[in-house]
């Protein structure tokens, strides 16, 4: 018994030392890329990434500017990929009124501070409504709309039930070293990782294997994005129904139909209220569309050309 002891004690220290090492490095990580710019909405971190036409990408819940950059990587070659944080995320801080209709003016501020007219905008996950919002309220300033697993009217389920914003508030959102070990247990596919079903985790190919670990590192650190998905929880949950056929810009809808954390009917509720939408539905995948990477960059990267080439 006292062998185990050991030994659980060893294993204990040398998991709490690799922890803090990767956290030490998720942090330096957010440093080294961030980029910080004074705008009408107040101070906005963001990144950017590539070199050609400017696309704004719009990060999920529990994200930041780094986790967008990542994802945008398999959105396509040519592009310039620019990612604020959003209200509450990586420095970018919470107003008072952090609705998507204000994250959405905020994008255009952005915008405005870096000299840009008019972009194309990509609103992955939690990111949806902001992006829709975007297209919505500014249809001078977006030339057209790409929506990835993405929300685009309330999630109710989960609600109706405030137990569980307790636990994730009080327990998981306020330490790094639970997510972290999460995030192991999902590499390690002793658990499946948020929004991806089990029979799509043993499908993987090494690629999509290797893509999936590092996306799960991007997790890191918590802290500075507790915020900013505590206000996604409160935004989502009450979200008005979207006015039908007021977004005139192009549109391109990408979802899966076995989404377990948002439900196929967002991705067709999107394509159902946007006249120039076009709705691209894969049967397997779950919310991180995994296994379809290639076709997701194909269809992302010819309509981004097109509407970038129709403005231009």
């Amino acid at each position: 018994m006292g062998a185990i002891t050991g030994t659980a004690s060893v294993l204990g220290i040398k998991s709490y030392f690799q922890f803090r090492h990767e956290l030490r490095s998720a942090e330096y990580r957010v440093k080294a890329i961030s980029k910080t710019i004074d705008t009408y909405s107040g101070q906005v971190v963001y990144g950017t990434q590539g070199e050609g036409s400017p696309v704004l990408v719009i990060h999920g819940a529990g994200g930041g500017f780094d986790q967008a950059l990542f994802t945008a990587r398999m959105f396509g070659e040519g592009f310039q990929w620019i990612a604020p944080s959003r209200f509450g995320y990586l420095g970018t801080k919470l107003p008072e009124d952090a609705s998507p209709e204000i994250q959405a003016d905020m994008f255009v501020d952005l915008m405005d501070a870096l000299n840009l007219e008019r972009i194309p905008i990509i609103g992955i996950s939690a990111g949806g409504p902001s992006a829709m919002q975007f297209a919505y309220r500014h249809p001078e300033r977006c030339a057209g709309l790409v929506m990835i697993s993405a929300i685009s009217r309330a999630i109710v389920d989960v609600a109706s039930n405030p137990d569980v914003m307790e636990y994730l508030v009080d327990v998981l959102l306020s330490n790094d070293w639970l997510i972290w070990l999460g995030m192991k247990l999902a590499i390690h596919k002793i658990i499946p990782p948020p929004g991806v079903p089990r029979r799509v985790i043993s499908t993987l190919d090494e690629q999509d294997n290797l893509w999936l670990q590092r996306l799960l590192t991007y997790v890191l650190p918590v802290h500075p994005r507790r915020d900013g998905l505590v206000n996604d929880f409160s935004q989502i949950y009450k979200l008005d129904i979207f006015p039908r056929d007021q977004i005139s810009c192009p549109a391109l809808i990408i979802h899966a139909q076995d989404d377990p954390l948002v439900s196929i009917k967002h991705g067709r509720f999107s394509a159902e209220i946007i006249p120039n939408a076009r709705m691209v539905e894969f049967t397997s995948g779950g919310h991180l569309l995994l296994g379809q990477h290639k076709l997701v960059k194909a269809e992302v990267e010819s309509f981004l050309h097109r509407v970038i080439q129709d403005f231009t």
